[in-house]
């Protein structure tokens, strides 16, 4: 009875709750307060910037954002350290920092209280001790304002662990501890200070990290967007991309008229006329004759601890002049806050990538590749490693090798089991064993791989170096200085001759080289926006910006315009669906499949439901594709879109993040906000561009599809035997007639 009458109470209680609670809790949710059905997937935090109430600015760094790994440190082993890098600019003047971090250690070591050791700038921070219970622990570490310096600073965390103080296997599986890099933050409070600096600073003051360039606004005349707007304002924006290196601001169109509004918050850059800047020229501009060009720096006028910089001219050409002097990379420039260059002082012609990849046929010595001479001492394992990239459509030939002229020498009293794996792209190649105990100096050591192992854009080879010494009784100890290996720097790495062919569409070439639109091809290239909107023209200059940024090149031969008029050129779009209507509808769709059983708990065959996703259902998604141009034979045509200019220029700055960046592939993606949101998928159709020796070809086009080529084969063989009856019967004939 009891049980009845509290069962009967509190289903009374339940039901009248819903009528109890405040009127304030019934009003619909904030913009905020949106449910995020994709936050379990949050494993890659951005930066975060806030402004406090004091003045002052707060920057959060997660750990996941400082590194390009993915996932949690792992300090595998009995001195395991990792190095973490962030960036502070000029123009932020530290007030206090400090270190939040969440670690765990393994439970074997509970007896044996690993420590965990930090550093900063090479100076001692301080020690902690690993956490070997069942949850991790979190440290604050507070970081002496003055050991943070401009430019960048190293975070050193050095694990020190052992699990025994008799014998111990320095690499023992017990011998970790694990650092959460999305709840572990640098956190740095600042204040900005007035903007100060010349021409001349230009590389030091567009800096990226903490209190550098966030959001940069693109200042013109008012008025509709012309193509040279569009075009200066791509290189204005690759200006300062190309400057940062890795990150980009969020790039916006301030109108002359905005200035007091936009321009808050924002460093400038102003280009147009004398008197379409007249409400903001500095000294000297209004003088400005012919065909000269302007170009200044200064502090903005709406914040004084961010930049304006003025490129200007009478005419088009003296613009342009401005613009390229701005864009082109150590292009001596005077160390004043203004200067004035006649035509034959501005830069021509098309401007110098900072980077260039790798050409097939050369050597390379180790030094032209980054790596200096590098030595391993009193170590039983190390990593000596360089990175280059390659053309995006390179093709190696068959049976072709890359060569390897190796510099190296091992020192004495090593064992057997000593040895060099090389490693390209993770990928085990080649072996060299160290076997003379006398040690040895090893210099031209020839050996080739494949290059199968390399691919178009970024490859990284490896030297895992393993030095063995042999030890003796169980827990003998040994001296270790005798274990050493250099490799020198004149070493060289001779690539193979390679055919130009590459088979399109293919955005992981667009992701890792910005193949075709990267500005270093022989093939020059159009961009096309789909309206004259301020939104349109800052998704182009955003995406313009990233692939400038691959290499540091500027669009100086890249013809711009507006509409759908496709060049006989590989064409960039850019703009809304609407805008693109008539053109993106009946050339693009995704198409999902899902394939289940036709009947529960039948034996039948299974079937497939096919949809096609077009473009009219996308919603808040972005939209990047590629495909063949419908005018032009052999040119690719790649679209990036949305539904509304708001919708095109979020996409647009979401794209060019790494965590979406970097997961394209295929010949169609569309995505979010979240980097979980990226799908993509295979084009339907593809078609090859450049040249290739038809052996080549004939070789590839049987690998890729045996049975046809078997077919083929038999086919040609028959028709041969068939032409060789015919002229065996004839000749017959023609003896039997005699």
């Amino acid at each position: 009875m009891i049980t009845l009458i509290r069962s009967t109470a509190l289903a009374a209680i339940l039901a009248a709750a819903p009528l109890t609670v405040p009127a304030h809790a019934q009003e619909a949710p904030s913009q905020d307060a949106v449910y995020d059905v994709y936050a379990r997937f949050r494993d890659d935090p951005q930066v975060a910037v806030e402004q406090l109430e004091n003045g002052l600015w707060r920057a959060r760094l997660p750990l996941a954002a400082l590194r390009p790994e993915q996932g949690a440190i792992r300090l595998d082993g009995a001195k395991a350290s990792e190095n973490i890098s962030f960036a502070v600019a000029p123009q932020a003047d530290v007030q206090s920092a400090r270190l939040v971090m969440r670690h765990v250690s393994g439970r074997a070591q509970e007896d044996a209280r690993p420590q965990i050791r930090v550093g900063l700038n090479g100076r001692f921070v301080a020690q902690l001790d690993g956490i070997t219970e069942r949850a991790a622990a979190v440290n604050e570490i507070q970081l002496d304002p003055a050991s943070v310096m401009s430019g960048f600073n190293t975070l050193r965390i050095d694990a020190v662990q052992r699990y025994t103080y008799g014998c111990q296997d320095p690499s023992a599986a017990e011998l970790w501890t694990d650092i959460d890099t999305s709840r572990s933050y640098v956190e740095i409070t600042y204040a900005r200070r007035p903007f100060a600096g010349s021409l001349a600073d230009l590389d030091a003051l567009v800096t990226a990290g903490v209190g550098g360039v966030e959001n940069l606004g693109i200042l013109m005349a008012d008025g509709d967007m012309t193509a040279d707007n569009l075009r200066w304002g791509t290189l204005a924006s690759q200006a300062v991309a190309n400057r940062l290196a890795y990150r980009l601001p969020d790039i916006t169109r301030v109108h002359v008229s905005e200035m007091s509004d936009k321009a808050i918050g924002a460093d400038l850059i102003a280009i147009g006329t004398p008197e379409q800047l007249a409400g903001i020229a500095p000294a000297g501009l209004a003088d400005l004759e012919g065909e000269d060009s302007f170009l200044s720096i200064s502090p903005s006028p709406a914040d004084p601890s961010r930049f304006l910089i003025v490129a200007a001219g009478r005419t088009p050409a003296a613009i342009e002049g401005a613009v390229r002097a701005l864009a082109a990379a150590r292009f001596p420039l005077s160390d004043t806050g203004s200067v004035i260059l006649s035509p034959t002082e501005t830069p021509a012609g098309m401007i110098l990538a900072k980077k260039h990849p790798l050409q097939p046929g050369t050597k390379y010595a180790f030094r032209d590749l980054g790596l200096a001479e590098t030595s391993l001492l009193g170590q039983e394992r190390g990593e000596i490693g360089f990175n280059f990239t390659l053309p995006a459509d390179i093709r190696f030939r068959s049976k072709s090798e890359v060569e390897l002229s190796l510099d190296f020498a091992y020192g004495a009293g090593l064992d057997s089991n000593s040895v060099v794996n090389i490693l390209v792209n993770g990928e085990f190649q080649r072996a060299i064993r160290l076997t003379n105990p006398d040690g040895e100096v090893m210099p031209g050591y020839q050996l080739t791989i494949t290059p199968d192992a390399l691919h178009p854009g970024q490859n990284h080879v490896a030297f895992d170096v393993e030095l063995s010494t042999e030890t003796k009784g169980e827990c003998a100890s040994h001296n270790m200085n005798h274990l050493a290996f250099v490799m020198k720097d004149s070493s060289t790495f001779t690539l193979p001759e390679a055919d130009t062919f590459v088979e399109l569409p293919n955005l992981a070439l667009l992701s890792e080289s910005g193949f075709p639109y990267s500005g270093i091809e022989g093939t020059p290239f159009a961009i096309r926006a789909g309206d004259t909107g301020d939104e349109t023209a800052a998704s182009v200059w955003t995406v313009g910006a990233r692939l400038g940024q691959i290499y540091g090149t500027v669009f100086t031969d890249t013809d711009f315009g507006f509409g759908l008029a496709l060049p006989d050129e590989h064409t960039l779009v850019v703009g809304t669906r609407t805008a693109l209507k008539g053109f993106l509808p009946a050339e693009v769709s995704l198409t999902g499949q899902s394939t289940a059983l036709a009947t529960r708990g039948s034996a039948d065959p299974q079937v497939t439901a096919t949809r096609e996703y077009k473009s009219i259902d996308l919603g808040d998604n972005g939209l990047l594709v590629e495909g063949h141009s419908p005018d032009h034979a052999g040119r690719l045509v790649t679209v990036v879109t949305a539904e509304t200019p708001g919708q095109l220029i979020a996409s647009a700055r979401s794209l060019v993040q790494p965590s979406h960046w970097t997961q394209l592939k295929g010949g169609a993606a569309v995505w979010r906000t979240s980097a979980a949101t990226v799908v993509t998928q295979a084009p339907a159709v593809t078609f090859e561009i450049g040249q290739m020796r038809p052996a080549e070809m004939a070789r590839m086009k049987s690998a890729r599809s045996p049975l046809r080529w078997i077919i083929t084969l038999g086919a040609v063989l028959f028709a041969l035997a068939a032409v060789l009856a015919l002229i065996a019967r004839y000749m017959r004939d023609r003896m039997n007639e005699k």
